[in-house]
């Protein structure tokens, strides 16, 4: 930590004491100037054509007159968080990382020391302030400074709760999908289905989540106490309308989860090992051989463009259970921060600026040259152009960087996904902490050894494996053995902080 401080104040007293050694001037490129690196960490790996396309993104940006160069710094997703822990507490320079709010927020990057306030130079780039909402904005802010830039590639109002579902199969063994049904009459009919796509594919379907850590946001509609919120990291918080924070794993709420998914895995509709299983392997299950009960997985554009490239008879929905009931929304989840050890901490800010200063640019970082990388059908409508093994030559992943007015859909997408992907719900509310980023470094002993106990014993529980009845009582005893109390006291402590400054943030 003090040695991220320490190069940061080397750097901003370089700046100060030597400004004539300076080849540049307000961010533009001065005759025969070098450049300053603008490296972007992402998890990933890069497109066949990375090189032809962030070529044409670094002459467009010189051509601009700006004195930045951009590469991007691709860590695997299996890796990702080693390393990216590594590269902080190393001092390794790079000026841009994409912040998951649902994986490591910026509470977690600030306790590191890993990222900067940017409030300071933000008025040198109004466009930014201009192209996102104030609320956008709140899920950038931290104990009432900014640390990162939001992006805002998609709605979120669709974004908790949504189950996808094969249409095919479901036509053939009833008449709709029962969205006001009783868990029973899910499984009804997702035996059913399982029963038809055996048939059909010759391989059981099995129900997925988005992710393993993710609560079951999609059951939470046919509960009476909705609307709540159940956060999506951890999962350790669950957060009410009125503004009361209770603890996920003690509340009625997890045992009818518990209770629910345990009909579901003895109905066999839950993969024996779900727990050991890779997010790749339900996607190439539902994306290859379109094999997926209804899940509350597979939500992603890409998952269904997949399903019609290799499956062109295969369509897809989505459904609210209990549609009348409001959507449960909160700020963007995804920002981009400037780094502690970035060389010019503005480098970033630079190309955020350039990135949403037109949809020219915008395009170009993320799809490519039209023609090589490309093509346009429609305004916002491309074809990518792929290589022996159908990946596209280039693309930069729009979940970081996108902005939805200019976001382009693969030619395979139907409207009614289009319209899924940018739908906006008539009927919704925020839940409370929404706007609130919690510190966990008074905690952050305490955190770690839940996270271990929720994996080890909660997940079981969560996911139908064990009975809640006979395992609940010794897991909840070891979870507060892990410091669940003193996590719990200390969330509630700062959040009735955020309260007292924020009271429009309960929406009842």
């Amino acid at each position: 930590m003090m040695k991220n401080r320490y190069l940061r104040g080397c750097i901003l007293a370089l700046l100060l004491v030597v400004p004539v050694f300076a080849a540049y001037s307000g961010g533009r490129r001065a005759a025969g100037g070098a450049a300053h690196p603008m490296r972007f960490v992402i998890p990933g790996t890069a497109a066949p054509d990375y090189a032809g396309g962030i070529k044409a993104v670094n002459d467009k940006i010189k051509a601009d007159g700006l004195d930045i160069e951009v590469s991007m710094i691709y860590i695997p997703w299996d890796v990702y968080d080693q390393r990216l822990n590594l590269m902080m507490s190393s001092g390794e320079p790079f000026e841009l990382l994409h912040v998951m709010q649902d994986v490591k927020n910026i509470s977690n990057l600030v306790g590191r020391d890993g990222v900067i306030p940017i409030d300071e130079y933000l008025g040198n780039y109004p466009n930014l302030n201009a192209r996102f909402t104030a609320d956008d904005w709140k899920a950038a802010r931290f104990n009432g400074k900014t640390y990162a830039v939001p992006a805002t590639w998609r709605s979120f109002d669709n974004y908790i709760g949504a189950v996808t579902v094969l249409l095919n199969p479901l036509r053939a063994v009833a008449p709709e999908f029962p969205v006001n049904g009783s868990i029973d009459q899910i499984i009804d009919v997702s035996k059913k289905m399982q029963e038809q796509i055996l048939k059909d594919k010759g391989k059981t379907a099995y129900h997925w989540m988005h992710q393993i850590s993710w609560p079951p946001n999609w059951l939470h509609r046919t509960y009476p106490t909705f609307p709540f919120y159940v956060e999506m990291g951890g999962s350790l918080i669950l957060a009410r309308q009125n503004g009361t924070i209770d603890s996920y794993f003690e509340s009625q709420e997890f045992k009818w989860d518990c209770e629910n998914y345990r009909k579901l895995y003895n109905a066999g509709l839950i993969y024996p090992d779900i727990l050991n299983t890779q997010s790749q392997h339900w996607n190439d299950e539902f994306g290859i051989l379109g094999v997926m009960l209804p899940s509350e997985a597979n939500g992603t554009l890409d998952a269904w463009v997949q399903l019609k490239q290799n499956l062109p008879n295969e369509e897809v929905t989505t459904y609210f259970l209990n549609p009348e009931k409001p959507s449960i929304s909160f700020y963007t989840q995804n920002l981009n921060a400037i780094s502690a050890t970035a060389e010019n901490p503005e480098s970033g800010l630079k190309f955020l600026s350039w990135l949403y200063g037109s949809k020219e640019n915008h395009d170009l970082f993320h799809y490519g040259i039209e023609g090589t990388h490309y093509t346009a059908s429609a305004p916002n409508k491309i074809t990518p152009k792929v290589d022996s093994t159908g990946s596209a030559l280039y693309r930069a992943d729009t979940w970081m960087t996108g902005y939805l007015p200019w976001m382009r859909f693969n030619e395979l997408a139907s409207d009614s996904q289009i319209a899924w992907a940018t739908f906006t719900a008539d009927n919704k509310v925020y839940t409370p902490i929404a706007g609130f980023i919690f510190d966990s470094t008074p905690v952050a002993s305490q955190l770690a050894a839940l996270q271990t106990e929720v994996i080890a014993s909660f997940y079981p529980l969560r996911y139908g494996l064990v009975d809640y009845a006979a395992a609940y009582p010794a897991a909840l005893t070891r979870l507060k053995a892990a410091g669940l109390d003193q996590y719990m006291a200390e969330y509630r402590r700062q959040f009735a902080e955020y309260l007292r400054a924020n009271p429009d943030a309960v929406q009842r």
